[in-house]
This record gives C-alpha cells, structure tokens and sequence, in this order.
C-alpha cells in the first residue's frame, strides 16, 4: 500500500453563464480543469477473477478537502481488498471515477506483470539501443501486442476504451532490472484522432520488490492536449487488514 498523490488537468468547456456584448456571439473557449486527488493506493484483485490485479484507492481529500482522515482511509482500504466483497471494491473504483476529471486512466502501476515469463509469448519485442534513467544505463525494448486479452484500459464518461498493447520497456543494464514502461495507442472517433500515452517509472526496494514511483498519462485529441494525469507514490508498506 502507498500514499498517491494524482494531478489532473483537463480541457474542459467552462460552465454556462449570462453573458452581454459582443461575448454573447462568440462560442465559450475550452479551458483546462486542474484537480489534486490524495489516496492511499493498493493492488488487489476482484474475487470473481483473482487472476486479475487492479487498483484500488481510498481517497483522502480532493483539492484539499479533507474526504477522509489519512490514518481511517489506509485502514479502511486495507480492511476492503482484504475481505471477499466484490461489491465494496467496484465502489471503490466508482468513487475514484468520480472524483477524476474527465477521463480516468488506472490500472497502470502494474503494468510490469504483464511481462511474466509465460506472458511473454503475447508480445513481440525489438532491441532498438540504449539510453540513461538518471544514472542507469538502460536497454530500449520496443514491443507490441500479438496476443491475450490484455488492454489498456482508459475510462471517459459514458464509455470505456480497451487497446492492444505497445510500447518501450526501459531495462536496466545492470541486474535487467525494469525501470520504465512506455505505451502509446491511437484510434479515429468519428473524424478525430485521439492518442493516449502513458509513462510508469518504477524503482528496485531492498527487498527485492520492483513498485511504481510516478505514472504520466496524457490524452491528446488531433495533437492537442486534453487530458493530463501524474501520479506520485510515497510510504509504500505492507498490508495490514484487522
């Protein structure tokens, strides 16, 4: 479990208002939202499809109001994905949708499950070079999705995208251990195409575990940014349900 911390934009229409003169005429102007959400954050799974992880938040205030206090929302969250409620955990995910703007991109932070050993057979992979993460030297691994039923799974009001797979893995050359994840997917609605494009930065714990530090996601819409979301994770610790 860990505390997260999400910032949000997105270009939004602003809210009808009476207006005189010559703005009466002309067509609001779209405009970007900002949103600050804290949650404690962990990965469970629903018990209808344990194989499945997901992420799970508890939220602790949005744009600085207090929704719930820091030390009651890590409890109760723990006390939720350890039970067997599939109930109370889509609540939770219906809670977060809500508090987002516009479009929620979830279900990143895991997203270096997907390169298992008997995952891999669903990819096809390409070594393009090498680069730096900080003071790691990395090797770029281009892949992309031949098989499975992974998607990447982006929500918006009233719909949810689900794409195939593709990307960059940023490996570190020392120990091959991960330390980045990129994806980018593209698709028309109707005349318009809409790109998504999401970056997870992981860091190796002395234990041994390979967690998240940051997720980017950006949503761009005729090569315009609409949607942008950064994610921070801090105090990761164990579970620990009553």
């Amino acid at each position: 479990m860990a505390r997260e911390t999400l910032n949000q934009k997105a270009l939004t229409l602003p809210k009808r208002r009476l207006r005189v003169g010559r703005d009466a005429t002309e067509p609001p102007k779209p405009e970007f939202l900002h949103r600050e959400i804290v949650s404690y954050y962990a990965l469970s799974s629903f018990r209808a499809s344990s194989e499945a992880l997901h992420e799970f938040r508890e939220i602790v205030s949005v744009d600085g109001e207090t929704v719930t206090a820091a030390a009651g929302a890590r409890s109760k969250l723990a006390e939720k994905i350890s039970g067997h409620d599939d109930k109370t955990r889509k609540a939770l995910l219906a809670d977060f949708e809500k508090a987002s703007l516009a479009v929620t991109a979830t279900d990143f932070g895991q997203l270096i499950l997907l390169f298992t050993k008997r995952n891999l057979a669903k990819y096809d992979f390409a070594l393009r070079g090498s680069a730096l993460v900080g003071a790691d030297r990395a090797m770029l691994v281009d892949f992309h999705q031949s098989g499975g039923a992974e998607a990447l799974r982006v929500s918006g009001p009233g719909k949810e995208a689900r794409e195939p797979l593709s990307g960059q893995l940023w490996i570190r050359e020392a120990g091959s251990v991960p330390l980045r994840i990129m994806l980018e997917t593209s698709r028309r609605e109707h005349s318009r195409k809409i790109r998504d494009e999401a970056r997870v930065d992981y860091e190796a714990k002395s234990d041994g575990l390979v967690l998240p530090v940051s997720v980017v996601y950006r949503r761009f819409v005729d090569d315009e940014l609409h949607v942008e979301a950064i994610y921070q994770y801090s105090d990761w610790q164990p579970v620990t349900a009553k």
